[in-house]
C-alpha cells in the first residue's frame, strides 16, 4: 500500500491536487494499492472529493479516521430533522432561515444552496452574540460544534462519530508566550484519552495508526508519497512507524535557477531537503530536475527517482482529434493560477501587438487567484482598453471542453515543475507557446514541430512567437497534428512503469 500523503483537498484544486488525482487512477487501474491521505477538517469535503471523482474507499481523512466516519452512507439533513421550540417564529433568509423568540434572534439555520441540506445550525445568546455553532457533514450527521468566547473566537471544537460519541476535542489557548495554540484530545480511543500538545503531533499519531491498520493497508508492505513536505515532512519523519517514505517534488526546488548547485531551496521543500538522508527517495519530474537535484544532494540522498506528476489516459489517447477548423478561431488560453510566477502580466503586456497583427484574437485566462494577482491583471486590462479582448474565466473543473476548443495554449511562466496544463493542452492536440524554463515545457514541447519555446523575459520574442501561429493556419495544424502524437509520453503504461521501480524499492525494503 502506498498512501499519498497531502495536507487537504479543496473545490479549487492545486496542480498537486491534480496530479495526485491522477496518480491515484493510474494506480486503480494497474491495480497497485494506494490511497490519498488528508487532514484537514471539513464538512464538506466529500462532496468536494467525490466530484473529483475519488471514492470514499480510497481516501483517509484524519478527522473521519477518529470519527469513525470513512464509509457512511449518505443522507440529508433538513429542517424536518431540526427539533425547536415551537413558539419560535421563523423568517426566511433566501434558503435558509432564522428563529425568533419575540423579537430576540435565537437561531440561525444555513442551508446550502445546493440541495438546501443544512449546513450549520448557530446558536446566539440574549445579548445576541454568537455562542455555538454545530456543523453538519454534507453525508448526514452532527460532525462538530464549535464553541465561541465573548471576542467571538473559537475557544473549543467537539467532534462527534455518527452515533452521537463524542470523539475529539480542539481547545485553543493563548500559551505563557501569549500565541495562540491549540490542544487535542481523543477519547476513548482504543480504550484511551490522549492528547497531543498541536496538530502536527496529532498528525503523526494519525500517520502511525493507519500504518498499522490492516483493514486500510492490506497484508502488504506500506510507504508513502509526501506531497508536500513543509506541511507534513516533520509528522511523517517523526512517525514511530518506520514505513517507507519518499518526498516528491512538484516545482522548482531552487529559487534561483540560474545557479542550481548554491540557490536558497524553495520553501516548501527546504525542511524535507534539508533532511534528504531520512527519506528512502525523492521523485523529480523531469530528467533534467533528476540531474540537478543528483548533483547536489547526491551524496545524501538514497535514491532520485524521475517520475512525471502528467498521465494522459488511454481513453484520452484514443479520442477523436479535433481539426483547427472547428475550434473557435484565433482563441487563446492560458491555464494556470493568476499568480505572480505565472507572468500572465508579461502576456497583457504584449497583447496589445499580437492584436495589431491579429485583430480578432481572444485571451480567456482561466483559473484562481493567488495574493489578489488577479486585481493586478484586471487593471493592466482596463489601463489597456482590452476588455473586449481578455477574459478572465475563473476556475473549471471541465479542461478538456476548454482545450477542445481553443487554437493555441500559451504559459509564460519563470519557474514551474513539470506543468500538467501543458500535457493536458498538448492531448487535446493544442501547439503551445510557453517560456524554456525549469523545469517541464521543454520536456513537453518538441520547439518546432508541436509549439514553440521562448526565453523567459524576452516578451517581444513571446509575442512573436504567438503571431507566428495565429497568423498561419496550416502551421497551427501542423502543430496540432504533432501535439496529440507526442502527448502519448505520458500515456499510462509510460508513466506506470517509472513508478514500478519505486514500488519494487519497497517492496524490497520490506523484504530485508
Amino acid at each position: 500500500m502506498l498512501f499519498f500523503f497531502n495536507d487537504n483537498i479543496q473545490e479549487n484544486k492545486s496542480g498537486i491536487e491534480h496530479a495526485q488525482i491522477k496518480r491515484l487512477n493510474l494506480f486503480k487501474k494497474f491495480n497497485q494499492p494506494a490511497k490519498i491521505v488528508i487532514r484537514q477538517y471539513s464538512n464538506e469535503l466529500h462532496h468536494v472529493t467525490n466530484a473529483a471523482g475519488i471514492d470514499d474507499a480510497d481516501l483517509v481523512n484524519l478527522f473521519d479516521y477518529f470519527q469513525e466516519a470513512r464509509l457512511v452512507k449518505a443522507k440529508k439533513v433538513t429542517l424536518q430533522d431540526l427539533t425547536f421550540d415551537p413558539r419560535w417564529k421563523r423568517r426566511a433568509d433566501g434558503v435558509s432561515y432564522n428563529y425568533y423568540d419575540g423579537d430576540r434572534r435565537v437561531i440561525y439555520v444555513r442551508r446550502h444552496q445546493r440541495d438546501k441540506h443544512v449546513m450549520n445550525v448557530q446558536y446566539f445568546d440574549r445579548f445576541g452574540k454568537l455562542v455555538k455553532v454545530s456543523w453538519y457533514d454534507n453525508r448526514g450527521f452532527l460532525s462538530v460544534d464549535q464553541l465561541y468566547d465573548w471576542s467571538n473566537q473559537i475557544t473549543v471544537q467537539n467532534y462527534f462519530t455518527p452515533t452521537h460519541r463524542l470523539a475529539m476535542t480542539a481547545t485553543t489557548t493563548l500559551d505563557k508566550r501569549q500565541k495562540e495554540t491549540t490542544v487535542y484530545h481523543l477519547y476513548d480511543y482504543q480504550g484511551q484519552d490522549l492528547q497531543f500538545a498541536n496538530f502536527d503531533e496529532l498528525t503523526r499519531f494519525f500517520y502511525d495508526q493507519i500504518a498499522n491498520d490492516r483493514e486500510l493497508t492490506g497484508p502488504g508492505p506500506v510507504g508513502c508519497i509526501v506531497d508536500r513536505s513543509y506541511e507534513l515532512g516533520w509528522a511523517v519523519l517523526n512517525m514511530k512507524t518506520r514505513i517507507f517514505r519518499v518526498l516528491q517534488l512538484h516545482n522548482d526546488h531552487v529559487n534561483n535557477p540560474a545557479d542550481m548547485l548554491h540557490s536558497p531551496l524553495n520553501y516548501n521543500y527546504d525542511w524535507g531537503l534539508r533532511h534528504l538522508s531520512e527519506w528512502d527517495g525523492v521523485i523529480a519530474l523531469t530528467p533534467s530536475q533528476q540531474v540537478d537535484v543528483t548533483d547536489r544532494f547526491g551524496k545524501v540522498a538514497k535514491k532520485v527517482y524521475r517520475v512525471p506528476g502528467a498521465i494522459v489516459p488511454d481513453e484520452r489517447l484514443a479520442a477523436k482529434h479535433i481539426p483547427m477548423k472547428k475550434r473557435h478561431r484565433h482563441e487563446v488560453i492560458v491555464i494556470a493560477r493568476l499568480s505572480p510566477e505565472k507572468q500572465q502580466d508579461h502576456l497583457l503586456e504584449v497583447w496589445p501587438q499580437i492584436l495589431k497583427a491579429v485583430p480578432d484574437a481572444q485571451l480567456n485566462l482561466w483559473g484562481y487567484s493567488n495574493d489578489n494577482f488577479d486585481q493586478k491583471l484586471k487593471q493592466m486590462v482596463k489601463d489597456e482598453h482590452l476588455e473586449k479582448s481578455v477574459h478572465f474565466r475563473g476556475y473549471t473543473t471541465d479542461v478538456g471542453k476548454v482545450n477542445d476548443e481553443a487554437q493555441l495554449m500559451v504559459l509564460p511562466s519563470s519557474a514551474e515543475g513539470l506543468p500538467l496544463s501543458l500535457v493536458e493542452g498538448q492531448s487535446h492536440g493544442l501547439p503551445i507557446v510557453a517560456n524554456d524554463i525549469k523545469y517541464g515545457p521543454r520536456d513537453i514541447i518538441v520547439d518546432g514541430q508541436d509549439g514553440l519555446l521562448t526565453q523567459n523575459g524576452d516578451k517581444a520574442g513571446l509575442a512573436a512567437a504567438i503571431i507566428d501561429l495565429l497568423e498561419d493556419d496550416d502551421k497551427r495544424q501542423r502543430f496540432s497534428d504533432q501535439a496529440y502524437q507526442d502527448s502519448e509520453r505520458y500515456s499510462e503504461a509510460n508513466v506506470m512503469k517509472l513508478w514500478q521501480e519505486i514500488i519494487d524499492d519497497m517492496n524490497e525494503g520490506a523484504a530485508k
